[in-house]
């Protein structure tokens, strides 16, 4: 009971806390709205009251921004959101788009038409209307975040059963001790003096509760035939067929041992901490071509590089390199290190200490793989180096996220935002929802036939460069089973062509 209790008030606190943090969270979002929405209000004051184009400009630039702002904090808002907030912040949400489109009308009527016209626009009590059910909103909003964050007090009850379960745990806890103290330990103590008597040799007249018929008297019969009987000899007898059978079992473990060790395919080599060799497998002596009769008498590590020498794979200090090796062995510290030899191959050497002060390292020729990868460096590097100099603006998505892992250069000037931006995020989450389905893609990727052939023209909306006209191509990266992991899209920006094209035929 103490138990549960525990585990439904932790889970208690748990759930205020979350709900605290996301109430705190909600009311800090409310006040920030608030606050936007009358910053926006007095950018469309200084746009009403201004009288030079110039200021006018300023009021409505500042009021784009704080829009841009509102619309930032509703996304991140929006994630925030748990169930039972949704109805009421869909109906916010709503509001405040409407009201950030009726400013964006208002600042565009007042760069583009007057100030009137703006004025017109905005300074009406349709309008005021709207921003005073907005506001109410927002407060019914941050209402039920306070009252959500002044909730808990009825965990205090949970406490009081709590301290109740606890001090009855104590009590039946001291009584159960009491018990056992009484009942059990006592006589067990009684009976083990009986058998330390009786290993020192003294002779006991009577072993005691042998009345009893629980497992305390059983025990005490136990004792007293341990008392009549000597067993000496049959205990040695037994432990030498032990001895004998363990002997045995050893060398087949060890036979298996040595057959395991050798059909490894990398090398391996165990030293003392003397360098003194204390097992050295086949794939070992191959790797440095070294006989096979070096282990039929006790080696060393000077040993095996003097037959290194001899076969070419060893030019360097035969002293400098054991001292070395010595100190690593007496460091103990697991160590990962390459060698390359004259014959070009390359070995990866892993070595850790062992029990007792013994060093085993493993030696593997991964030569290929090397080469791999310095190919694969430099087919890296080239595709970075091609991706970033490309006129061209290229997305990577994550097909299994939809979310971005790669841009170049020329999508951060097309988009008119840094990559940190982009990278990590959705096309839904950076864009409006008709450019992002458009640089989506089609839900069913092409065929490889078709791969990056298909071109379709579009008009998209990007976050620093506004409206833009560009030829649009979606490459599927597919693996060697046809599965698509990633979808490439290249982006050609011609708007600037377009708009020369025009401006050549309008003069023609």
């Amino acid at each position: 009971m103490l138990t549960g209790v525990a585990i439904y008030s932790l889970h208690q606190q748990s759930t205020y806390r979350d709900q605290f943090d996301t109430s705190a969270q909600g009311a800090l979002n409310a006040e920030k709205a608030n606050g936007l929405i009358f910053a926006v209000v007095m950018e469309s004051r200084g746009v009403y009251m201004s009288t030079d184009p110039a200021a006018v400009q300023r009021f409505t630039s500042a009021l784009l921004q704080r829009n841009r702002e509102l619309a930032q904090l509703l996304d991140g808002w929006q994630r925030s959101i748990p169930a039972d907030d949704q109805k009421l912040f869909d109906t916010v949400r709503s509001r405040v788009v409407d009201f950030i489109r009726f400013r964006n009308e208002l600042a565009r009527l007042a760069t583009t038409v007057s100030q009137g016209a703006a004025r017109e626009w905005g300074d009406n009590d349709a309008n005021r209307a709207v921003r005073i059910a907005l506001n109410e909103d927002l407060a019914a909003l941050a209402t039920i975040y306070a009252n959500r964050a002044r909730m808990g007090d009825d965990i205090g009850f949970t406490k009081l059963v709590l301290i109740a379960l606890g001090v009855l745990a104590v009590s039946v806890t001291f009584m159960t001790l009491f018990l056992l103290k009484a009942l059990l330990v006592t006589p067990i103590l009684h009976i083990t003096a009986a058998t330390d008597s009786m290993a020192a040799g003294k002779p006991l007249i009577t072993i005691p509760h042998l009345t009893r018929t629980d497992e305390i008297g059983k025990l005490a019969a136990a004792v007293q035939q341990l008392q009549k009987v000597f067993r000496h000899n049959e205990t040695l007898r037994k432990k030498e067929r032990a001895a004998l059978r363990e002997q045995a079992v050893f060398k087949d473990n060890e036979a298996h041992f040595v057959a395991a060790i050798n059909n490894m395919a990398q090398g391996l080599v165990i030293l003392n901490p003397q360098t003194n060799v204390v097992l050295m497998n086949d794939a070992y002596k191959k790797i440095y071509k070294l006989p096979d009769t070096i282990t039929d008498s006790p080696c060393s590590l000077s040993d095996i590089l003097h037959h290194r020498a001899e076969a070419g794979l060893f030019s360097g200090d035969a002293p400098s390199h054991i001292k070395a090796i010595q100190a690593r062995i007496a460091l103990g510290k697991p160590t990962t290190s390459f060698l390359h030899l004259k014959d070009g191959r390359w070995i990866r050497i892993v070595g850790r200490s062992m029990p007792g002060g013994d060093w085993v390292a493993t030696h593997e020729d991964f030569t290929r793989l090397h080469q791999v990868e310095q190919m694969l460096e430099r087919i890296e590097r080239l595709f970075g180096t091609v991706a970033e100099n490309i006129g061209e603006a290229i997305l990577a998505r994550d097909t299994s996220t939809d979310r971005y892992v790669f841009v170049n250069r020329a999508a951060e000037v097309l988009f008119g935002m840094p990559r940190s931006a982009i990278i990590g995020r959705t096309a839904r989450e950076l864009f409006e929802t008709d450019t992002a389905d458009t640089l989506d893609g089609p839900t069913k990727p092409a065929q490889k036939s078709d791969a990056g052939s298909r071109e379709t023209v579009q008009t998209i909306m990007t976050p620093g460069n506004g409206r833009r006209t560009a030829g649009i191509r979606h490459i599927p990266a597919s693996d060697w089973e046809g599965v698509t992991h990633c979808v490439v899209t290249l982006i050609d920006d011609r708007t600037g062509r377009l708009m020369q094209t025009q401006t050549r035929e309008l003069a023609s």
